[in-house]
């Protein structure tokens, strides 16, 4: 009858940790494509800065 009882936990541990798991990918990929965003911009004022010394 106790098992019984600890399948509730079980299975709200498992949509927890579900939940945090997907969170966590959340902000990684966020993390990521801002980077990805800063790298850009910084390229292009770079190539801007080039263009304009060429002037």
């Amino acid at each position: 009858m106790s098992s019984f009882m600890l399948l509730p936990l079980f299975i709200s541990v498992f949509y927890l940790a579900l939940i945090s798991c997907l969170l966590y990918l959340i902000y990684t990929w966020v993390n990521k494509f801002i980077s990805l965003k800063q790298e850009h911009n910084d390229l292009l004022r770079e190539i801007l800065k080039k263009m304009e010394n060429r002037n």
